[in-house]
C-alpha cells in the first residue's frame, strides 16, 4: 500500500529502498550542511593553505579550532596543506581554510566538489564574487569518501578569511560573507 501510495514517480525508488535496502544515487546526491561538522568533530581535521597567505590562514585555522573546542571535548588537529596525506583526507571530515589558490590540498579537490574558484574570486549560483571583502563557506561530500564531509572556509583576501572564522556554521550548504558578516546562504540548485 505504501509503495502504491508513493505513485508512479516515487514508487520505484520506494520499492528499492523498502525491498532491497538501497537508495539509488544516495551517495552521489548527498548534501551536507556546514553546521553538520559540529556533530563530526571527533573525526574532523583542519587543513590550512601555505602557498600564499599562510599566516592569515593559520590564524583562521586556530580560530576555527578554538571555536570547535568550545563544542567538543577534544582539540581538532590542524595540518598544513603540504603535510596532510590523501589517505588522511579521505578518511576524515575536513575543514579547509583558504581558497584553492592558497591551499594545495584543496586545489586538488576543488573541481571534484564543483567549487567555482578562479584565483581570488568564486562563483555561486551563477553569480561572481570577486570583492576582496567576500568570503565563502561551502559544505560538500568528501570526494574520497562521501560518508565524510568537507567544509571550506575561504576569503578572497587574507582579512576576509580571518573574519570568516567569526561566523557560526549553520543549516546551509553555502554561505557568502562580506566583511565577516553573512549576506547570503542556501543550497545549490
Amino acid at each position: 500500500d505504501f509503495i502504491a501510495a508513493a505513485g508512479p514517480t516515487y514508487g520505484a525508488l520506494v520499492e528499492k529502498w523498502w525491498l532491497h535496502g538501497e537508495i539509488p544515487g544516495l551517495l552521489a546526491d548527498r548534501v551536507y550542511t556546514a553546521g553538520a561538522i559540529r556533530e563530526r568533530l571527533g573525526s574532523a581535521i583542519i587543513v590550512y593553505g601555505t602557498h600564499a597567505e599562510a599566516g592569515a590562514n593559520r590564524f583562521a585555522a586556530e580560530q576555527w579550532q578554538k571555536k570547535f573546542l568550545n563544542q567538543f571535548e577534544s582539540e581538532v588537529h590542524i595540518y598544513k596543506d603540504f603535510e596532510v596525506a590523501d589517505s588522511l583526507l579521505t578518511s576524515r571530515d575536513v575543514v579547509f581554510v583558504g581558497r584553492p589558490e592558497t591551499n594545495s590540498a584543496l586545489a586538488e579537490w576543488a573541481k571534484r566538489m564543483a567549487l567555482g574558484y578562479d584565483g581570488a574570486a568564486f562563483r555561486v549560483q551563477n553569480e561572481e564574487h570577486a570583492s576582496e571583502n567576500d568570503a565563502l563557506i561551502w559544505a560538500a561530500p568528501n570526494p574520497g569518501d562521501p560518508e565524510h564531509m568537507v567544509v571550506i572556509a575561504a576569503g578572497n583576501s587574507p582579512l576576509a578569511t580571518v573574519l570568516l572564522a567569526r561566523e557560526n556554521l549553520g543549516s546551509y550548504q553555502y554561505a557568502i560573507a562580506e566583511r565577516g558578516r553573512e549576506t547570503e546562504s542556501g543550497f545549490i540548485k
